[in-house]
């Protein structure tokens, strides 16, 4: 199964779940891997995490309540990306947690996104 394109007016777990599919083509154990685990550091269940951001909260959001740095977030997810998927770069692997922790639309500073918007605020 996977999910057809998500427009603006769609929850942020839809967005998340599908950077992660997307960046993954599809493989559904890479994307269970990555939430199960940002839940599991979150100190949350898989189904809470998912009502969490269904209802509006980001990943980012979520890890500064629970007093954990989003580069430890990422860092958790990025490797259980990796142990999912053996294949993938280490750098694809950061690359896809840090898109799940920063957000819908984000690629992190320095890297060119959608809209050609790079991180820094100046859209260049």
């Amino acid at each position: 199964m996977s999910i057809s394109a998500i427009g603006p007016g769609q929850n942020l777990w839809a967005q998340q779940v599908q950077q992660v599919q997307h960046a993954g083509h599809g493989h559904g154990g890479m994307r269970k891997a990555g939430m199960d685990a940002a839940a599991k550091a979150l100190g949350m269940s898989s189904g809470n995490l998912q009502s969490a951001l269904s209802g509006g909260q980001s990943l980012s959001s979520l890890a500064q309540s629970q007093g954990i740095s989003t580069d430890s977030l990422a860092s958790t997810i990025s490797a259980a990306l990796s142990s999912a998927n053996p294949s993938l770069s280490s750098a694809r692997s950061q690359q896809i947690a840090q898109r799940m922790v920063n957000g819908p639309g984000s690629d992190g500073p320095g890297v060119k996104g959608a809209g050609g918007v790079d991180g820094d605020g100046d859209g260049h």
